[in-house]
């Protein structure tokens, strides 16, 4: 299986055949990063190395994320998950550190559950959901695990009054050193030790520790003194000075509102905000009183906008010019020409005498004999005419030429001594940082030489900045340009380094593509690594999802062990291995502890135990012994069983008489009562398979088994069907028995019941060279000779494009080279002429072009924005490695694109297989290499 893996992978990296370029740049012959990974290698420490096989798990390890889902760390390795059981360990933690999905039974590995399925003491410590358990041995013949539900069954692990509350809300950390829960005290003064002094059981009180008195108490106001309302906030926030009938105390107290305080002393902070201590008349006495500091508490002497800012910046003067009111939002909300002034959001406001309201002090609202551009200036200075003359409008930006006007405008800088709209398009270029951008004016990005207000990839202006955009969406620099990076940019062929540029990316040996929605979705092995499901799994030609034994789709052992070794089947699905004990006898085929067999115990019940010896098994017949271990056979006894012979002769009895150790069959001799080895006459069978079956060395007579042999062995013409060398036919003219040939078949449908088959027009032809091909039809099969083509009634081996200028089925067959026109409506010929590097490379690549016998290609090069012919001495550091098709590097010393054999390439354009890459049917992947 593993030759077939390795070759479906050759056959995606390479054309089958002969001819295919062998002889390429070995990983440790490339210098640089970017080719390193554009070839199976891999680049590390400055280096280009061989690369290993990828999995999920293996690229996970090494950034240090084992175990995560799908995986376990075991012995040290990063492997895949294959379920908790298929893993020793003795106790939880060593489970749990293979995979958070597992716990131990004292044994190995079994997966969390609930508490009341664990049947061990060792597994009775947490659950599936992280709920803890605890093992209650109070009733000494049936103990059992259970879900804690009280502090003191909590383990000793839990060290702080935080982590007892997280499992249950009335426990706290015990009075002991050695960590666990108990009860928390109903209130503060009732715990004992300082770590448990956080609150109280209920939690509505929270509780502080007295270092003098080593005592807890409640962290509450009424416990907190000073002499200051400062003091009291100090110790606590929602705390203020205390009062009592007589004066001011030294304790605290919780927060008032303000109009509850009874001194100017404590009247500093309310519920609601600040406080103002005001002095009214009572009984024409002065007298004072604490209220909400807003603009309703100032006194009549308040008489205009101006005393009111002052008393507090929010207000203006009332409607009756006595006292304040808090601003409106709207100019037109104002009544009084006093009022005003602005707005509560500071928009300025001015007194329209026509209208005989308050309106806002802009150009818009401007009252003007006539609207020109002098009138509307002289009204405000930002203001100008429109151009009809109809209005008064804002300036532009533009329109500012001094520094000063320019500022008044708002949303407008003086840069480059003029005046332009404060927006991101117009930072200055200097600015290269996103950080300076954002200082310049908010939510602006960095284009690398100035700044943009979306900061797409799109809008960046530098290489050096195409790094990730706003949305944080990775860029790349392509044609000068940059764009949002997608998986078809990145040209690597390992998952890891498409991962790597791209999350959302694997690799389809070729070049990067997106992760498929699901496993099954990936058509080779080297993509087979993860999807958007979870990590995969490559087996037997498909790739699944593997998160462990479960969730792979086979129930036979050989399928589930083959795809992972710690897998097998209970004989309906995959599960993981466990000791042959405790394996069903259903999946009784290898354990933990090795090869498991069935057993029959001394009540006759079916059992699977580990195999030691063929005797320890309790059967009665061969088929039985030799079922469970193909080693064994029944035994003399017919009670147990033995191991094989290695001859016949070495048999006893009838019923061990079967098979030896060489798998030679045995059969027993009723005249002499002995074993002895078997013919094809010992057999009574009618049947090609079933003596086949029997004996793959015998065929049939009809009446019964005989040897078999090749086809011009048989005289007989009933005996001339099946030979040692292939299918038999009987020739009645030459009255003898033969192979039989491909024009024996008269069905053409048939023709591939023989190997080398091709179906004619009405009959079947052996494959063969082109020139022996009589009909079309058969032409268009390729010959052992090459790629055949049909002109003029006659079939020939195809040597150039040319040749099947009216063949399209042999011109498409060299689709990568040759390039088929059909011929045209209006009249003329159909053509196949081969690519040039023009006309391959369309697309916007440039890259070498395979000619026709495939063991030679053509350099491209792009030359004045053209693709055209080149030779190695046209290439640069940038398109040495692949318009060379991987086949030279760029040596820095001498700045030139040297083999990767050691010599200097001359400058032609066609260079031979002794200089060059593996490339096989190149443009496989040259599609796949282009930016």
């Amino acid at each position: 299986m593993l030759s077939k893996l390795i070759l479906l992978l050759l056959v995606i990296l390479i054309s089958c055949g002969d001819s295919v370029l062998d002889k390429g740049c070995s990983c440790n012959e490339i210098k640089s990063e970017n080719d390193c990974k554009r070839i199976q290698c891999k680049y590390e420490n400055g280096e280009c190395k061989d690369r290993e096989l990828e999995t999920y798990c293996k690229l996970e390890s090494t950034i240090g994320k084992c175990p995560v889902d799908g995986c376990a760390l075991y012995e040290n390795i990063c492997q895949a998950f294959s379920g908790c059981t298929a893993y020793l360990g003795k106790n939880f933690d060593v489970c749990n550190k293979i995979s958070d999905l597992c716990t131990s039974d004292g044994e190995r590995c079994v997966a969390l559950s609930t508490c009341d399925s664990y049947k061990s003491k060792t597994s009775c410590l947490i659950d599936s959901n992280g709920q803890y358990c605890y093992y209650d041995e109070s009733d000494i013949a049936n103990p059992q695990c259970k879900t804690v539900t009280t502090c003191k069954n909590l383990p000793l692990t839990l060290k702080t009054d935080g982590e007892c509350r997280q499992q249950l809300l009335t426990c706290t950390v015990n009075e002991s050193n050695t960590g666990g829960c108990i009860d928390s005290g109903k209130s503060c003064s009732d715990q004992k030790i300082k770590q448990q002094c956080v609150t109280n059981i209920d939690q509505t009180m929270e509780c502080k520790w007295n270092e003098t008195t080593n005592q807890c108490y409640d962290y509450s106001c009424e416990n907190g003194n000073g002499k200051t309302v400062d003091d009291c906030q100090k110790y606590k926030k929602n705390c203020v000075l205390a009062e009592t009938q007589d004066g001011i105390s030294n304790i605290c107290k919780n927060i008032d509102e303000c109009i509850n305080y009874k001194f100017k002393e404590t009247c500093k902070i309310g519920l609601l905000g600040n406080c103002l201590w005001l002095i009214t008349q009572i009984d024409g006495k002065d007298a004072g009183k604490c209220v909400d500091y807003n603009c309703s508490q100032a006194s009549d002497d308040y008489t205009n906008d101006q005393l009111c800012t002052k008393f507090l910046d929010t207000c203006t003067v009332d409607d009756d010019n006595l006292g304040c009111k808090i601003r409106e939002s709207l100019c037109t909300s104002y009544l009084q020409v006093s009022q005003c002034v602005s707005t509560i959001n500071q928009q300025q406001c001015y007194w329209n005498k026509s209208q005989q309201q308050c309106i806002n002090y802009d150009c818009e609202n401007a009252q003007v004999d006539s609207y020109t551009i002098d009138n509307c200036n002289k009204f405000l200075s930002l203001c100008t005419a429109n151009t009809e003359l109809t209005s008064c409008v804002k300036k532009q930006c533009t329109d500012a030429i001094t520094s000063q006007l320019c500022t008044k405008l708002g949303q407008c800088i003086w840069q480059d001594n003029k005046c332009v709209s404060y927006t991101c398009v117009n930072a200055p270029t200097s600015l290269t940082t996103n950080d300076a951008c954002n200082k310049y004016l908010d939510k602006c990005y960095t284009t690398g030489a100035g700044c943009s207000s979306h900061g797409k990839c799109t809008d960046m202006k530098t290489q050096t900045a195409c790094t990730i955009d706003s949305l944080n969406q990775k860029c790349i620099w392509i044609n000068s340009a940059c764009k949002v990076k997608t998986c078809s940019d990145l040209i690597y062929i390992s998952h890891s380094e498409c991962n790597n540029e791209l999350n959302t990316c694997t690799s389809n040996g070729i070049k990067c593509i997106n992760q498929a929605t699901q496993c099954s979705d990936y058509k080779i092995q080297l993509s087979c690594v993860i999807s958007s499901q979870g990590p995969c799994l490559w087996t037997d030609s498909q790739c699944f999802l593997f998160i462990g034994c479960s969730t792979l789709p086979g129930i036979t052992h050989q399928f589930c062990n083959f795809a992972n070794t710690k897998c097998t089947t209970d004989g309906t699905k995959c599960v993981s291995i466990t000791s042959c004990a405790k394996t069903s006898q259903t999946g009784c085929y290898i354990g933990t502890d090795g090869d498991c067999v069935r057993n029959l115990d001394k009540n006759n019940n079916t059992v699977c135990e580990k195999f030691t010896k063929c005797s320890q098994m309790n059967y009665s017949t061969h088929f039985q012994c030799n079922r469970e271990n193909q080693t064994c056979t029944i035994n003399i006894d017919k009670k147990s069983c033995m191991d094989l012979s290695n001859s016949c002769s070495s048999y006893t009895i009838q019923d061990n008489c079967q098979i030896t150790t060489d798998n030679k069959y045995c059969q027993w001799d009723t005249s002499t009562t002995k074993c002895r080895d078997q013919k094809c006459t010992d057999i009574v069978k009618t049947t090609h398979i079933d003596c086949q079956l029997a004996n793959f060395k015998c065929t049939t007579d009809a009446s019964k088994c005989i040897d078999i042999q090749k086809c011009d062995g048989y005289t007989v013409s009933d005996l001339c069907k099946f030979g040692s060398d292939g299918i038999c036919i009987y020739d009645t003219a030459n009255s003898k028995c033969r192979l039989k040939q491909c024009n024996d078949i008269t069905d053409v449908k048939q023709c591939s019941t023989l190997p080398n088959c091709l179906p004619d027009t009405s009959n079947c032809v052996s494959k063969s060279t082109c020139s022996l091909y009589k009909t079309e039809k058969s032409c268009e099969f390729d010959g052992t000779d090459g790629i055949c083509t049909w002109s003029n009634n006659t079939c020939s081996v195809m040597t150039k494009c040319e040749d099947a200028n009216t063949f399209e089925k042999g011109c498409k067959k060299k689709s990568d080279i040759c390039k088929w026109t059909p011929k045209p409506s209006n009249g003329g010929s159909s053509f196949c002429k081969p690519y040039t590097c023009q006309s391959k490379n369309s697309g916007g690549s440039c890259l070498p072009l395979l000619a026709f016998g495939e063991t030679q290609y053509e350099i491209c090069a792009e030359i004045q924005l053209t693709c055209q012919s080149a030779s190695i001495s046209d290439l640069t550091e940038d398109t040495c490695f692949i318009n060379s098709a991987k086949s030279h590097y760029w040596d820095k010393t001498t700045n030139k694109c040297l083999a990767c054999n050691g010599t200097t390439a001359t400058n032609t354009t066609m260079i031979d297989d002794s200089n060059s890459f593996i490339i096989g049917t190149i443009y496989l992947f040259i599609a796949f290499l282009q930016y």
